[in-house]
């Protein structure tokens, strides 16, 4: 990778107001969206409490699905630097699971969430993943980091993958963010996850992942009912930044 500086990156900052989303990818479409029967997709709504963000909502279904994604496959780490952030807001964390991050496909309603954690076993669904899981089913209901290379689970203990302590609350912001950078090839992606709660507090981990650095990725939430009854979810500052290629 180059040496650049803030001129070697591109970076987008979201704005609900002029982004478009939809449930069909195209050319003018920013955020690709899928839901289940009788879930509301996320839309752009406006909260005194929450300001400008996108909202959706599950229909009383157990593990009906919401997903909010970039319309293509924008990202690879050999570019050098990539990184993904959001804001998440849940009206119960305790019939939820989430994933974020970045993943190998914009995701199709009906499908199930590309990685899931139930007590200490992963199943993952998503070729190639890197980012965050939260999972009631977990044995522990904090958040925990999480990669997928070429269908192989990374085998790291999940007493390393843990963000101890931390969790989302009802009704409050959670922050989150992925960066992976190259480390050149016949490596793995090195990937660092940060998460900040509403009280300040956070928690940064950082890997050396197996995940190749060629592997088309796109920004990845997916937000999953655990169970039958409707539920609510509110994101926003979906940004991401990325080196570009030929600085």
């Amino acid at each position: 990778m180059a040496n650049v500086g803030s001129l070697g990156i591109d970076r987008h900052i979201d704005d609900p107001e002029v982004s478009e989303v939809n449930a069909t990818a195209g050319a003018s479409v920013t955020w690709a969206l899928s839901s289940d029967a009788s879930d509301t997709a996320f839309a752009k709504a406006v909260a005194a409490s929450r300001g400008l963000h996108y909202a959706g909502a599950t229909a009383a279904t157990d593990n009906n699905m919401i997903e909010f994604c970039s319309n293509d496959l924008i990202f690879a780490g050999q570019q050098g630097h990539a990184e993904i952030e959001i804001l998440m807001q849940l009206d119960d964390v305790t019939n939820a699971a989430f994933n974020f991050g970045f993943n190998d496909d914009v995701q199709d309603a009906g499908d199930t969430l590309p990685v899931e954690l139930s007590g200490t076993t992963w199943t993952t669904t998503a070729s190639t993943f890197i980012g965050f899981v939260y999972d009631v089913n977990a044995t522990n209901d904090e958040l925990h980091a999480m990669w997928v290379d070429d269908n192989s689970d990374t085998s790291k203990a999940i007493a390393d993958l843990r963000f101890k302590g931390m969790a989302p609350t009802n009704a409050k912001w959670l922050y989150m963010k992925v960066e992976i950078d190259d480390q050149g090839s016949g490596n793995g992606v090195r990937a660092t996850l940060l998460a900040v709660d509403h009280n300040g507090r956070s928690v940064e981990k950082t890997f050396n992942t197996t995940v190749d650095r060629d592997a088309p990725l796109c920004y990845y939430f997916g937000y999953e009912n655990r169970s039958a009854s409707a539920h609510n979810a509110y994101i926003k500052h979906c940004n991401y930044a990325q080196t570009i290629a030929d600085m």
